[in-house]
């Protein structure tokens, strides 16, 4: 019996741009019929894009409403645009330059902009400007556009705001949510808090005088919270009690958010506030008075109740000021952790995810929320073009196995190691987990003659990438958090890649201890998943289509726990784990010489 189709997708392929749709494109868009919403594990060269467009134009073809396609970042967005035209993009609100101060260099996330008197501003229902023949708010007027769009390509973090906490756009029609993976990170991360000393000072100077009650209760809150954070020791982030929470909840309810507000507004209108001179401080009094709600139900999250564990978690550090500039010695982090009801709140009937690395689609769900009927495809690429070594005579390097020198050997090994592939011709990606090992391999890598480019020193990692590209130096050198993911180094641009070791969690890092209390030894299911999912990543960065040939050479053998039951079975005959180091490097070099 045929399967009921949700949507006849393939008459919806883009064949004037691709004429043929790929094997995996086929399946996945047959898989996608038969749901209203699916997730795909989809391998590197499945055509990620074009099923993910294919899917939303079949729906523009019976709705007026929008349809989103979302990504991690910026770059991907625009690859999105480049591939498909016709989709209009939007970023987040740092991606654009505010016209109101035109002397400083603002971008619009640091504009106090709901507090402005601002010409500028553009109504999202006509377009038109607050003033006449003024240059439009380039971040208003990408939303306005957008908003007229068939499809909208976008951040997740653009996404989030905009349907959560905003009700400025019609109900979505469908949704695309490319390395779905990452979703939860990415809404952990932009609805986390910091609070610091340092601004809550310049918040109560700037009230002191047009809202004394507010001032005075921030001044009650900011010595409570240095009260609590003076517990701890310099520089330690340390989890707050649940009792030091419901103290500076208290304080918090007391702050009358709407009259601070007009209050602010008021004398910027009067001119009691100096606006330019003003600016970083009257956006730190915005973002109070606009977030102080999500302030206090992420810190309520942070306690336990009778019926649940806390869904977020707070912690606090103070560092002593050794430049005598008397900035953010006091820092109170509220970390958004349990999303998944969350994001399920913004999941449109039909939603399409996917990445290279699903893994295991139970922890996708629990992270995410998202259980959608799961297929899994295999990829096209030939494995003889790839090898993934672990050799047998490199040490544990996790903290409590390795011994004092073998970081450092370990390091030096795979100095030289690039030195005899450069020495071929053969240039390298070197991921290391810590700022530490990065900085440590950069010696390395001087002491043995290997030209090795990295980031610092005012050098972002995505400039230094696209140096390395352009064929400077002979090894790339970064983190995993930096360069484990999004640096695509195909057509033998960095046909080798060392990976030090797993990024296990730190143990007193307070994220790992609230996952500790809050699993207990189920955590190391969820680590593991990220690990695993962090290693496949990485191992992707230089083999990006079926032409491709690159090694993975993995060194801890922290990696022999997972890192083959973590593959796909089509790389499984790629994996080689009983030589040792010398030869792992020798039969790398044969493989490239083809």
């Amino acid at each position: 019996m045929k399967h009921q189709k949700y949507l006849d997708l393939l008459e919806f392929f883009p064949v004037d741009q691709y004429p043929k749709p790929l094997k995996n494109q086929v399946l996945a868009l047959e898989a996608a019929e038969k749901n209203a919403s699916t997730l795909l594990e989809l391998p590197t060269g499945s055509g990620k894009t074009a099923i993910g467009y294919t899917f939303l134009k079949a729906l523009k073809s019976s709705s007026k409403s929008p349809l989103f396609y979302i990504v991690p970042n910026k770059t991907l967005v625009n690859q999105v645009r480049e591939l498909h035209p016709d989709v209009k993009v939007v970023y987040g609100r740092n991606e654009y330059l505010c016209p109101y101060y035109r002397d400083g260099n603002v971008t619009a996330d640091e504009s106090p902009c709901s507090m402005l008197d601002c010409p500028h501003r553009v109504d999202q229902e006509t377009g038109e400007t607050e003033a006449g023949g003024v240059e439009p708010c380039p971040y208003l007027q990408a939303k306005y556009e957008a908003k007229r769009g068939d499809i909208i390509a976008c951040t997740m973090s653009f996404y989030l705001f905009t349907h959560l906490f905003s009700k400025e756009w019609d109900e979505t029609a469908g949704l695309v949510i490319d390395e779905v993976h990452r979703l939860a990170n990415v809404f952990r991360n932009s609805l986390s808090y910091e609070i610091t000393d340092y601004y809550l000072d310049r918040i109560i100077e700037l009230l002191s005088e047009i809202s004394p009650n507010e001032a005075k209760i921030i001044s009650e809150f900011r010595r409570k919270m240095m009260k609590i954070i003076k517990r701890r020791p310099p520089r330690t982030a340390t989890l707050l009690k649940a009792g030091e929470v419901a103290e500076l909840l208290r304080e918090l309810y007391k702050i009358d958010s709407k009259k601070m507000r007009k209050a602010v507004k008021e004398a910027v209108k009067r001119g009691g506030i100096d606006v330019v001179a003003q600016r970083e401080v009257l956006k730190k009094t915005e973002m109070i008075t606009r977030n102080l709600i999500r302030y206090l139900k992420s810190l309520e999250f942070s306690l336990p109740t009778a019926k649940r564990n806390p869904l977020n978690y707070t912690y606090a550090f103070y560092e002593k000021d050794s430049d005598g500039n008397g900035k953010s010695q006091y820092r109170l982090v509220i970390r958004a952790y349990y999303v998944a009801p969350l994001i399920q709140k913004i999941l449109p009937e039909k939603t399409l995810a996917y990445s290279a690395t699903i893994g295991d689609p139970q922890i996708i769900k629990y992270e995410t929320g998202i259980d959608f009927s799961f297929y899994s495809f295999p990829s096209n690429f030939p494995s003889r073009n790839t090898k993934i070594f672990l050799s047998t005579d490199m040490p544990n390097l996790a903290m409590k196995a390795r011994r004092k020198q073998d970081l450092t050997r370990s390091l030096r090994k795979v100095a030289k190691a690039a030195k005899i592939f450069a020495d071929s011709g053969i240039r390298s990606l070197v991921v290391v987990v810590s700022e530490m090992e990065r900085q440590k391999f950069m010696m390395l890598a001087k002491e043995e003659g290997v030209e090795a480019i990295s980031y610092g020193n005012g050098v972002k990692p995505r400039v230094a990438a696209e140096k390395f590209k352009s064929g400077g130096s002979d090894v790339l050198v970064g983190t995993v958090s930096n360069y484990g993911e999004g640096v695509d180094l195909p057509k033998k641009i960095a046909q080798v890649t060392f990976f030090l070791r797993p990024g296990y969690p730190n143990p007193h890092d307070p994220l790992t201890i609230f996952e500790e209390r809050r699993y207990g030894s189920v955590r190391w299911k969820i680590w593991n998943w990220r690990v695993m999912i962090e290693a496949l990543q990485v191992r992707g960065r230089n083999v990006r289509s079926a032409k491709d040939t690159g090694v993975t050479i993995f060194i801890s053998q922290q990696f022999g726990r997972f890192l083959y039951a973590s593959l796909p079975e089509w790389l499984k005959e790629s994996f080689e784990g009983k030589l040792t180091w010398d030869e792992c490097i020798t039969d790398a070099k044969t493989l490239l010489a083809k």
